[in-house]
């Protein structure tokens, strides 16, 4: 389209030698690292401004809600938000742990999705839980792996209806403002 740069020629022409530290250490941890999607709380798209500090901090957000090293978190959600990309892959790569990227969530094909990956962590917004309960009723839906579903939005009767029909996986609750200063865990449940 129109004004877009194809950044291929640049890459094939950069080199391969890593600048010196002071070129690519920011000089404020407060400082812009990248803009990210959100509709915040007017509900208005619009490009949010998160710090070097935000996106390091969101490294540790698995170890926070208690997954390791050893989990293989399933994320399906949009790497243009937040908790996409900064939760999910910064959050994985902040703990080693193995992430299964779905292009399109499917409810339908969650579970064999889970079978067939050894996932044990869901990182979820509300509706996809919904979405699942809302499923029919399947054989197996019991058996899986899954010990840790993570995110925002989970309404009360969806997580108890989520639990009674999928077994006894632990649901951390969480709450966080990407253009804000405060991050609240539900962690017991």
């Amino acid at each position: 389209p129109a004004g877009v740069v194809a950044l291929q020629e640049l890459l094939d022409a950069a080199s391969e030698e890593l600048e010196p530290e002071d070129v690519w250490q920011p000089e404020d941890m407060n400082d812009t690292c990248l803009y990210i999607f959100t509709s915040g709380t007017t509900g208005l798209p619009k490009a949010a401004r998160v710090s070097h500090l935000k996106s390091i901090m969101c490294l540790s957000f698995y170890e926070l809600v208690g997954a390791s090293s050893r989990d293989v978190v399933y994320l399906a959600l949009p790497l243009y938000h937040m908790a996409g990309s900064l939760l999910g892959i910064v959050g994985c790569i902040g703990i080693g742990a193995t992430c299964v990227l779905k292009e399109k969530f499917s409810a339908s094909q969650f579970w064999d999705d889970c079978r067939a990956e050894g996932v044990t962590v869901f990182q979820y917004i509300g509706e996809l839980c919904r979405y699942l309960v809302n499923q029919p009723q399947r054989p197996g839906e019991r058996a899986h792996g899954l010990r840790l579903a993570v995110g925002s939005g989970l309404r009360p009767d969806v997580w108890r209806s989520f639990l009674q029909r999928f077994g006894p996986i632990r649901i951390v609750e969480t709450y966080g403002m990407t253009e804000g200063n405060v991050t609240l865990f539900n962690y017991t449940g």
